[in-house]
């Protein structure tokens, strides 16, 4: 999983990623700064789980991605099979690009998962 994360730490505006599963936790990563990747996983984790119950009472269909941003950078969650994919975002990132950039890897780590 290392690998995959690597490779996906070098698209353009893309500062770091981690792996977390459905509990928070974190299962791997390959941030490049010094953040708390526990407590990074955890927030994310329960982010995720509020972002799930208000695309059910909305009726709008399962969570699929979500982001935020700062005026430093931000971060783009989505949906990698059993886990979920945290990606810390550059100040110059293009997040409509990142997107359609993150799906060969969201699948190949999803494909890892069910193996």
């Amino acid at each position: 999983m290392q690998d995959i994360l690597q490779e996906l730490n070098r698209v353009r505006g893309v500062g770091g990623s981690l792996l977390f599963n459905a509990d928070g936790l974190l299962m791997e990563s390959a941030l490049r700064s010094d953040v708390d990747e526990q407590a990074l996983a955890a927030a994310a984790g329960t982010l995720i789980a509020q972002a799930t119950r208000m695309c059910e009472s909305l009726g709008i269909g399962k969570q699929g991605a979500f982001s935020a941003s700062g005026d430093q950078g931000g971060v783009l969650v989505c949906a990698a099979g059993a886990g979920s994919l945290l990606i810390l975002l550059d100040p110059s990132a293009n997040l409509a690009l990142l997107r359609l950039e993150l799906k060969p890897f969201a699948d190949r780590i999803t494909q890892r998962l069910t193996l």
